[in-house]
């Protein structure tokens, strides 16, 4: 009796096992199923059409339908009027890489200090449609942004507004800007190129700062090149001013720069500009003139589609450039980060919404991943009960 007794535990225990080697075998082939599933929930786009000014997060929440606030990627605001709490409701949704704003407009006109700073994940923006003034440090530290979209009606851009924003290669500024802040274009170093407004006299300290312009243009109304103006702008050689008095000029405008002045036959006072980073040529001809950037009509807004294009061209541009820059000289490490980064933007865009975002799961996910835990937790007790009998 005894003997059939131990022969029933030891088939129990052999059924046991067996079933929990199943739940375990299954885990692992549903696990990803789950993963997958999860995936494919990502890459959700909200619209909101009107929304009370300060009430911008209800809105949304309202227009997410119940989307976790993780995986939306493209974001509309059609209607209404931004305030800064407005601004900070955008900045709750961390995978956001479009965001359309065009249809709206921002309260007296000014977008905020530190509106959208540092968002991780953007790669397009169009600013509200009555954008006056862009406040200090409103868009610096997107790393990621390759395309920004600017209204006709900006007039003030805020000390470092766009700092750091190293992947953008154009920003098309209105003619009629007056006023560019500090450092506001500082470490853009895709930045090839800028029409500079007739208003702005004074190019302020650090505003171009690492850079990659290859030559400059100013009018005769530049009266100052701040400090660190263009240092370390090292694809920088040549600089065309065509005025007649020249202009004031630090020390470190122009630092780690060699850069030639060139400027009218006549010209005076461009002789003590003169330094270890600068020399002059005077050899502009009496024809040459400078020719002020157009005022241009306020870019309609892109339909996420069409933003979802363009940057994906954008990052392949981006990344093509790079692989051909590492081939013909070696890079920095910060280089090499800004390449991964245009790679990561690229995969990001194209394969959208095969990828969800870090630390995702679906609650069957979990569910799952606890049961294969508790099956091996008993199979091991098993195996330890049984060994020690």
């Amino acid at each position: 009796m005894r003997k059939m007794s131990e022969q029933k535990k030891k088939n129990i225990m052999r059924i046991i096992m067996l079933v929990m080697a199943v739940v375990m075998l299954l885990s692992f082939v549903i696990l990803p199923l789950t993963i997958e599933v999860s995936a494919e929930e990502t890459g959700v786009s909200v619209t909101v059409t009107e929304f009370e000014t300060g009430k911008l997060s209800e809105a949304i929440e309202k227009a997410k339908d119940g989307a976790d606030l993780n995986t939306i990627t493209k974001l509309a605001v059609s209607g209404g009027v931004m305030n800064a709490s407005d601004y900070s409701a955008v900045c709750g949704y961390p995978n956001v890489e479009f965001i359309e704003l065009a249809g709206c407009d921002t309260e007296n006109g000014v977008i905020p200090e530190n509106a959208m700073q540092s968002r991780n994940q953007l790669t397009y923006i169009s600013l509200p449609a009555n954008t006056e003034t862009i406040g200090a440090r409103a868009f610096s530290g997107n790393r990621k942004l390759l395309k920004i979209s600017i209204p006709s009606t900006l007039r003030v851009i805020g000390d470092y507004a766009f700092e750091g924003c190293e992947n953008v290669e154009e920003f098309a500024i209105p003619a009629e800007v007056t006023s560019i802040g500090t450092g506001a274009f500082s470490d853009c170093k895709a930045l090839k190129a800028f029409s500079l407004p007739e208003a702005v006299t004074v190019i302020p300290d650090y505003c171009f700062n690492k850079c990659s312009f290859t030559e400059m243009h100013f009018g005769p109304q530049v009266e100052k090149i701040g400090e660190g103006a263009f240092s370390d702008c090292y694809s920088l050689t040549d600089v065309y001013y065509y005025g007649e008095k020249a202009p004031a000029l630090s020390d470190s405008s122009f630092q780690n720069v060699k850069v030639t002045i060139h400027t009218y036959e006549n010209g005076e006072g461009f002789d003590g500009l003169a330094n270890n980073f600068v020399s002059i040529g005077y050899d502009l001809s009496e024809d040459s003139e400078y020719i002020p950037p157009k005022s241009v009509e306020t870019q309609p807004a892109q339909t996420s589609s069409e933003t979802e294009s363009e940057t994906a061209e954008a990052v392949s541009e981006t990344e093509t450039a790079s692989e051909t820059e590492a081939a013909e000289t070696e890079t920095s490490s910060e280089e090499t980060a800004i390449s991964e980064e245009a790679a990561e933007t690229e995969a990001v865009t194209e394969a959208a919404p095969a990828a969800a975002p870090a630390g995702s799961f679906s609650g069957l996910s979990v569910l799952i991943i606890a049961l294969l835990c508790a099956a091996l937790a008993v199979t091991v007790t098993l195996l330890v009960v049984k060994k020690k009998k």
